[in-house]
């Protein structure tokens, strides 16, 4: 125990919250309980021995510790939300399977019935404790996992310690086999796996509520691993003490206990946390422990299939197809995340080049297909356009009748003037009230002011909207490639500067930069 106090002590020590030991004043009788149930089973056992009265003793204190564990891990679970709840939750129950275990063998010392040789039970309890314990492993802060997939996850876990439940109770009924040290490496093999995999979610997890929790469940596997193979081996080959030493089998669910009373939730369990590795790298080790347990429960299953055993062949199938069934789902889940991406990444340039409101191409994207036009426009000579539309009376409509109104009479006439453009064309909202029309192709110039003429009336036609009858006008002013400007920035300076020209002279009106030609609209 002195060993195990200076690891709860360097724990305390620990940065993450959620790993940290509170120890508190409330938490002394229970440690206290705890080392008075050591030494009373100690005395106990000197002083009772291995009779009927001393095993029944001892059956009951062990039957206390495996409560004590229970009902601490249900208190820790009260206290938790979420991961930590469903994460104390698998460790009362790991303890309720241990518990129904040393009922089983309480049962069986205290009436003294013999117990058959290939009975499964109650050693059957002891091995699929191990199922929580693996099952805790899985758990994941990413809010995406099906129920599904973890229920899937979970019959792999299943699966494995169904596989090994065969193997692991022969080397409990047949202690003295001569083959006995494979059967012991097989139950530490076990045991050192999940010890192994909750280590690494430890180191691999971002701080936080999971990383402190993967660190008690690695200092109880530890435990766990070390006693199971200790006593292992007193009874294979050291069998005058092996009554004596199998009294610290309730240091686990001491250890338990311990761990649970002195948990504490983090005070800011939601916050944002930073990832200590990358996605990849997290699938690729969360694959790969997938992959170490299936493996070893197929090993393990062709064992048992050649001896006919039909727990090791029902847990077989049970992994295989739950890992085929997984895999399929994680590639479903890896095809829906792309198409995801995909949509995501098509919805944030529409952002990015296209106006909310009107749905029209905006600045950047009318900058960008300019720039295109007009050097195809220079190579092949020919003449381009650029109308810069403002309209006329916008603003007084917007701020006498509100904003919904505004926002609905520009999708009006942005729908309007796009009745009037060619699919070649582009027609793009600036800001506000002001757009631009870029048309390519023109045979002449007078080409230009007759579409500007068009784009006038179809503007200025009244509007119904929400009950009210709306009229508004438009100034555009025109530009044109090569004759105003040969560059894209210029030849809208020129087109906005005839823009205002219109606006100066009364608005409502069509104005060439390069001539002081004025038409008034009807």
């Amino acid at each position: 125990m002195v060993g195990t106090h200076r690891a709860l002590l360097w724990l305390s020590r620990g940065s993450d919250p959620g790993s940290r030991f509170r120890f508190s004043r409330m938490h002394a009788p229970v440690f206290a309980f705890i080392l008075f149930i050591l030494i009373l089973q100690r005395v106990g056992f000197e002083v009772l021995g291995t009779g009927s009265f001393g095993t029944t003793f001892l059956d009951a204190l062990t039957l206390l510790a495996n409560s004590l564990a229970v009902g601490c891990c249900v208190a820790a679970s009260r206290r938790g939300r979420r991961l930590s709840r469903i994460f104390w939750l698998l460790f009362a129950s790991a303890s309720t399977l241990e518990l129904l275990g040393n009922l089983g063998w309480a049962y069986y010392h205290h009436s003294h019935a013999v117990l058959p040789d290939a009975a499964l039970f109650p050693s059957l309890f002891y091995r699929l404790a191990a199922a929580p314990m693996a099952i805790a492993l899985f758990l994941s802060e990413e809010a995406k996992t099906s129920k599904l997939e973890s229920l899937l996850d979970g019959c792999m876990v299943v699966g494995l310690v169904g596989v090994t439940t065969y193997q692991l109770q022969m080397a409990e009924l047949n202690a003295h086999d001569p083959k006995i040290w494979q059967l012991i490496s097989v139950g530490t093999a076990v045991n050192g796996i999940l010890a192994l995999v909750a280590i690494v979610r430890y180191s691999l997890s971002a701080p936080g509520t999971l990383r402190g929790l993967f660190a008690r469940q690695s200092f109880f596997l530890t435990i766990y691993l070390a006693v199971s193979f200790m006593t292992s081996v007193v009874d294979a080959y050291f069998s005058k003490i092996d009554a004596s030493f199998d009294l610290i089998w309730i240091i686990p669910s001491l250890t338990t206990a311990a761990l649970a009373v002195t948990w504490r939730p983090p005070a800011a369990e939601e916050e944002a946390r930073v990832q200590r590795i990358s996605r990849r790298t997290s699938l690729l080790c969360f694959n790969m422990t997938l992959a170490t347990m299936v493996l070893g429960s197929a090993i393990l299953g062709l064992r048992l299939a050649n001896s006919a055993h039909a727990v090791g062949l029902i847990a077989l199938t049970l992994v295989l197809f739950s890992f085929a069934v997984r895999s399929a789902l994680m590639q479903d889940t890896q095809e829906k995340y792309l198409a995801a991406l995909q949509e995501s990444r098509a919805e944030l340039e529409r952002q990015a080049l296209y106006d909310e409101l009107t749905g029209l191409p905006n600045r950047r994207l009318f900058a960008e297909r300019l720039t295109q036009v007009l050097a195809i426009a220079e190579r092949e000579g020919q003449m381009v356009a650029l109308f810069y539309i403002d309209l006329d009376g916008f603003k007084p409509v917007n701020d006498k009748f509100g904003h919904l109104i505004g926002d609905a009479l520009l999708k009006r006439v942005a729908h309007r003037m796009l009745s009037r453009v060619r699919k070649s064309d582009t027609l793009a909202r600036m800001e506000g009230d002001e757009f631009t029309w870029l048309v390519a192709h023109l045979s002449h110039e007078k080409q230009a002011g007759q579409l500007a003429q068009g784009m006038l009336q179809t503007v200025s036609e009244p509007y119904e909207i929400g009950g009210l009858t709306i009229s508004i006008t438009a100034s555009i002013g025109i530009g044109l490639f090569p004759d105003d400007a040969t560059d894209a920035a210029v030849l809208i300076q020129q087109a906005d500067s005839a823009m205002y020209a219109v606006k100066h002279d009364g608005k409502n009106g069509v104005r060439y930069r390069t001539e002081a030609v004025f038409v008034k609209g009807d």
